[in-house]
């Protein structure tokens, strides 16, 4: 999934697009919508649109989307088939145009084949729509996700 040199570079990439983080208020405010993503249910779909969606662009589920709640569920199915445990933990938000966020963070898996843990930077860019999430792309690569939103890299 993941070699050496790929977790180097992206450590590289996420230290320096960290150097323009916000690590304050609005990280917390982040960190409590990811609290109920991780959450789920009533608390979950009170902060996501109508027309949420779920976009992968990790080495992980490459290229796949998931729509609404119920492609929420199946994009917990599918992580669970690849991870005994997996934890999104933000540590910083780049603030983008359009109403969008960069949230930079730390990915913590188990694998569920090997059981090798891993501990990799990661990114993932929301996008509000009526004062509500509307969506987020996950992305392996955080240079590829400062280019998604106009950040420079």
């Amino acid at each position: 999934m993941y070699d050496q040199h790929d977790v180097e570079t992206l450590e590289r990439q996420f230290n320096a697009a960290m150097e323009e983080a916000d690590t304050g208020s609005a990280l917390d405010a982040v960190r409590r919508i990811y609290d109920e993503f991780d959450r789920g249910g009533a608390g979950f779909e009170a902060l996501v649109h109508p027309d949420f969606q779920i976009r992968m662009e990790a080495v992980f589920l490459e290229a796949k989307t998931y729509k609404g709640m119920r492609g929420f569920k199946r994009w917990q199915d599918d992580m669970d088939e690849i991870f005994e445990d997996e934890r999104f933990q933000p540590e910083g938000i780049r603030s983008a145009p359009d109403g969008r966020w960069l949230v930079l963070g730390r990915l913590q898996i188990t694998r569920k084949e090997s059981g090798d843990e891993l501990d990799v930077p990661l990114a993932h860019v929301l996008e509000q729509r009526d004062r509500k999430v509307a969506s987020f792309t996950v992305y392996s690569d955080i240079s590829q996700a400062l280019e998604s939103v106009g950040l420079p890299v």
